[in-house]
């Protein structure tokens, strides 16, 4: 990565070493015979397995977009000992995840309250138009997104971009929903946004406090420089 780049970077305050304390959340990664959806955090490199907490992740939703037109078409799933598997079709244009099946947690004590978490991923082409997922990004150039929520921007949301080397970036979405990131190496990069809901609900007949909705967008970039081995990561409890 060239010197001035990282010393913009770092003087801006945008890049911050991987090991920021996170909950866990879904990813998309391509691969030769579709594509994978991991369970953990990208920027600790921490892929959950099965047996093991992959096991939680059991109302998994997965659907394929083409390029040509809007309809989404059922993806089916295979659980594997690491990883869910996509039979993602070829000519897709992008991937999307939902999972919204999780019962509602007590998490009382960690001062969060009845908590209902969902999950979404997208992977491929960013969202034009009306977006398919509650939480979703927009995209308007290579690295301008508009984060959207319910279908509205979202203003003043927490992004993180999870680096191919694990180094993480941290943005804040303006009050347009919109936000500019960086992506100066070649290889997958990880869009990350967790939102607060405030509003109580109901869900399976318990009641919640606030929903905790885990997004993430992920993208492959071809051209730039080789990124360099990962960064060690510190690993932290949920």
């Amino acid at each position: 990565m060239p010197s001035r780049l990282l010393s913009r970077l770092v003087a801006s305050g945008l890049l911050l070493a991987a090991g920021i304390a996170q909950a866990h959340y879904l990813w998309i990664e391509p691969a030769e015979d579709g594509a994978r959806l991991f369970y953990g955090e990208a920027e600790a490199a921490l892929k959950e397995g099965s047996p093991g907490r992959l096991d939680s992740i059991q109302g998994v939703r997965a659907f394929a977009m083409s390029a040509s037109d809007a309809a989404t078409r059922a993806v089916a799933l295979r659980r594997t000992p690491g990883h869910l598997a996509l039979a993602a079709p070829v000519q897709a244009a992008s991937l999307l995840v939902q999972e919204e099946s999780l019962p509602v947690r007590d998490l009382a004590a960690n001062g969060l309250g009845q908590v209902k978490i969902n999950y979404y991923a997208r992977h491929g082409a960013p969202a034009t138009g009306a977006s398919q997922l509650t939480l979703d990004v927009q995209g308007q150039t290579p690295d301008t997104w508009t984060v959207v929520y319910r279908g509205r921007p979202l203003a003043h949301a927490k992004l993180e971009v999870i680096a191919p080397n694990t180094w993480v970036q941290e943005h804040q979405t303006d009050a347009r929903g919109r936000v500019r990131i960086n992506t100066p190496w070649r290889g997958l990069y990880v869009l990350h946004v967790l939102h607060v809901d405030k509003t109580p609900g109901e869900f399976a007949g318990q009641r919640y406090d606030n929903l905790r909705q885990h997004y993430t967008y992920s993208f492959v970039r071809t051209a730039g420089p080789d990124a360099g081995p990962a960064i060690p990561a510190q690993q932290k409890k949920d």
